[in-house]
């Protein structure tokens, strides 16, 4: 016997609701994770960026070379003798050989790949200018 006026929700009703919220959560997931992995590969490549610069101003103000390399397992940038960055968890850094930034604001040059989960970028060193260029690899 029902009372009028009696107001509440079916267990129909609300597993339906709870299926639909199922269903957008499972298609938003993974798209939420990919933008993080993208906000990821974006600070690592611009952290290294950054250090980069840092290592060519450092040469220039001190008039000795800055030295930048990648450690072994990819993950940190250092300048000898100076600032280290940790790259995010989702992003590595691969360089050939490590680079050297002179007093006169030139470098030995070199490229610096930074690779994320669906992402690459090359940052390239120009030898007589010491200025960085980022681009695809």
């Amino acid at each position: 016997m029902s009372v009028v006026g009696e107001r509440g929700f079916t267990l129909l009703e609300m597993l339906v609701v709870l299926a639909i919220s199922g269903l957008i959560s499972g298609i938003g997931f993974p798209r939420m994770q990919q933008m993080v992995a993208a906000q990821e590969w974006r600070t690592g490549l611009s952290s290294a960026t950054a250090l980069l610069r840092a290592a060519r101003a450092q040469s220039i103000r001190s008039g000795a070379v800055a030295r930048v390399s990648v450690a072994a397992d990819g993950r940190r940038l250092r300048i000898d003798g100076g600032n280290t960055i940790q790259l995010p968890e989702s992003v590595s850094a691969v360089m050939p050989q490590p680079m050297g930034f002179f007093a006169d604001g030139s470098a030995r040059g070199g490229d610096v790949l930074i690779i994320g989960v669906g992402h690459r970028a090359r940052i390239t060193v120009a030898p007589v200018t010491g200025l960085l260029t980022t681009g695809a690899p």
